[in-house]
């Protein structure tokens, strides 16, 4: 029993350092970013201080910006063809994928295994392959204070107002009001915070 608890402490340790080299050696800092394992970062992106990216998460794009105080956990995709934003002090869960044209505001809560995306395939055009049609980017926007239950698809087009909540397994695809509690596919308000 002693032996696995001395075996832990030690991996911690070694992962630790690790981290802190890493944050050293890109950023001159060594508490800029606590990094987990196998993280991956590219392109062009604007870190703020004391960022918590944990393991095997992915980000990757061009005028991608991360506030300060965000903690990320593990096994996040982040993709930016146009921008993402991600406030101070937001924190997003295991498993949540964030792509292409995305502003999230301070002090949001995204539960585990959300799905937020700023496009949308274009698919007028029978004749053709809506693979070949390309696609639109109109953005989604969430203002700050949000809390996105897990298991949450955003889709393009849509504003989710400031201190509002989506409950779990909702569908968003209409602008939704500030301080509205929103639930159901596809999502729809059921009542107001006062």
């Amino acid at each position: 029993m002693l032996s696995i608890r001395i075996e832990n402490k030690l991996r911690y340790l070694l992962e630790r350092f690790k981290s802190r080299f890493r944050s050293f050696l890109l950023f001159g800092n060594i508490n800029k970013i606590k990094f987990g394992r196998k993280v991956k970062l590219s392109g062009q992106i604007k870190l703020g201080e004391n960022i918590s990216i944990r393991d095997y998460t992915n980000i990757k794009g061009k005028n991608i910006n991360i506030g300060d105080n965000v903690f990320i956990h593990e096994n996040v995709f982040i993709r930016g063809l146009e921008y993402i934003n991600i406030g101070e002090g937001t924190t997003i869960n295991r498993n949540t994928s964030i792509l292409d044209k995305v502003n999230i505001g301070k002090f949001c809560s995204i539960a585990p295994n959300v799905v937020i995306v700023g496009s949308n395939h274009n698919y007028e055009n029978k004749n053709e392959l809506i693979k070949q049609q390309g696609s639109e980017c109109i953005g989604i926007t969430i203002e700050d204070d949000v809390w996105i239950a897990t298991n949450v698809s955003i889709l393009d087009g849509v504003t989710v107002g400031k201190g509002s909540i989506v409950a779990a397994g909702a569908v968003v695809n209409k602008n939704i009001p500030e301080y509205s509690i929103v639930a159901g596919v596809p999502a729809r308000v059921m009542k107001k915070r006062k």
